[in-house]
């Protein structure tokens, strides 16, 4: 078999890897999990936190800490998955928080088709990202899923930096 034929043989193979591995990571990104509502009690104040899940766990660890932290700022925090079977109402809610890991460049569909699809105005709202690169163009992606009429503010932090995302959140 002449090199070239096998040079152009072994580029369509990787090529199809590539292809596979890209669309395995896209559908673990946007995959719908099933709602799992946490509460932690705290306060007068409420704040309903909804985040999509990452794979290995890592934004779990940050949401419990921000949760730990709104608690002891005098929060209730409701805390799930986005899906379209919840049924929260967002005016309820004193501080709405937005958030999951990024891949490939973008925070998952679940959690923007959910942030699009509520219909609110007056409320202050935290979106986060979590990822190992500084730059953060995904949060200008969710913040258009934010109706207008509202306070945003607006984060990326990477893993392990509960302490930045709780800091922020707070101040």
């Amino acid at each position: 078999m002449p090199l070239w034929l096998t040079l152009l043989i072994g580029a369509a193979v990787l090529a199809a890897a590539l292809y596979l591995y890209i669309r395995h990571i896209l559908r673990r990104r946007d995959l719908i999990r099933r709602p799992r509502e946490e509460v932690y009690d705290g306060g007068l104040k409420r704040a309903l936190l909804i985040y999509q899940p990452s794979d290995r766990g890592r934004t779990a660890s940050l949401v419990q800490a921000l949760a730990r932290a709104l608690v002891r700022a005098g929060h209730t925090v409701t805390v799930n998955f986005p899906s379209p079977l919840l049924d929260y109402d967002p005016m309820d809610y004193d501080l709405l928080v937005f958030g999951g890991s990024v891949y490939m460049g973008e925070v998952a569909r679940p959690l923007k088709d959910y942030l699009s699809s509520l219909r609110f105005r007056g409320r202050q709202v935290l979106l986060f990202a979590v990822g190992d690169l500084d730059r953060s163009p995904e949060l200008a992606s969710l913040r258009l899923c934010v109706p207008a009429g509202n306070q945003v503010r607006s984060i990326k932090v990477k893993p392990g930096e509960a302490a930045l995302l709780c800091q922020f959140a707070l101040g």
